[in-house]
């Protein structure tokens, strides 16, 4: 639920949110079944063509997929640190509920 209170100081961060479960959601449909190509991932996840080609750039760009004939397909180097996601999300995770603290401590005085 996004809340319209004319804040905007979250927008970007929210939008790489966005981006970013877009890019899970895309990685998480090749480990599934690979290589595949934008219209097979637009089938498989229901994201637009178009935002799936901003994505798979953005992967290969990572390290994360490299192009082939037939498809996108995950990096061997991505496969062996792919338990690294779950750290770098905890650790985010670790830095937002700080910000919510602090928040709450300094605009509410909360404890």
């Amino acid at each position: 639920m996004v809340l319209n209170t004319g804040i905007n100081i979250f927008k970007e961060l929210r939008e790489d949110v966005e981006t970013t479960k877009r890019h899970l959601m895309i990685i998480e449909s090749l480990m599934k079944e690979q290589p595949a190509g934008i219209v097979k991932i637009a089938q498989t996840t229901g994201i637009p063509e178009h935002k799936i080609r901003y994505s798979l750039r953005i992967l290969e760009r990572d390290g994360i997929i490299i192009p082939s004939r037939e498809g996108a397909i995950i990096t061997p180097e991505f496969l062996e640190q792919k338990q690294h996601i779950l750290i770098e999300v905890r650790e985010i995770m670790k830095d937002l509920n700080a910000m919510e603290e602090q928040i709450g401590k300094s605009f509410f005085g909360k404890k």
